[in-house]
């Protein structure tokens, strides 16, 4: 029966001793695989880093041109004779101004446009095609 208890006890031993080698392994790869999360974390968050410094600069910049461009609109409508109705009066007439041009141009393509159909619908001889 001592045999029986001294192979049981060995074997108990054997088993713990692989267990315990096995579960060394096991966080031993875990320890290299965190260290790869780790890394790949730190790279990425330098690379998101970077990326939102870009876009916080793009947003600046953009930010700093408006700016810009609302102090020199201020500038214009504070030298304006007539300040900022007369300023602004007058930038509407020039956009009515360019509207009118524009559908004046509009006007002339769509006569020529309904010139060319008539002279289409004509013919070569100035007949009109049956």
């Amino acid at each position: 029966m001592e045999d029986f208890w001294k192979k049981a006890s060995d074997t108990a031993k054997e088993t713990l001793d692989k267990a315990s080698e096995a579960a060394e392994q096991a966080a031993a790869a875990a320890a290299v695989k965190l260290g790869e999360l780790k890394e790949v974390a730190s790279e990425k968050f330098q690379e998101l880093s970077e990326k939102a410094e870009a876009m916080a600069a793009e947003a600046k910049a953009e930010a700093a041109a408006k700016m810009a461009e609302a102090q020199a609109a201020k500038a214009n409508i504070e030298a304006h004779e007539g300040g900022a109705l007369g300023y602004l009066s007058d930038k509407a007439k020039e956009i009515v101004g360019e509207v009118k041009e524009e559908a004046n141009e509009l006007a002339e393509e769509g006569k020529d446009f309904w010139q060319k159909a008539k002279d289409y619908v004509a013919g070569e001889d100035g007949t009109k095609d049956v």
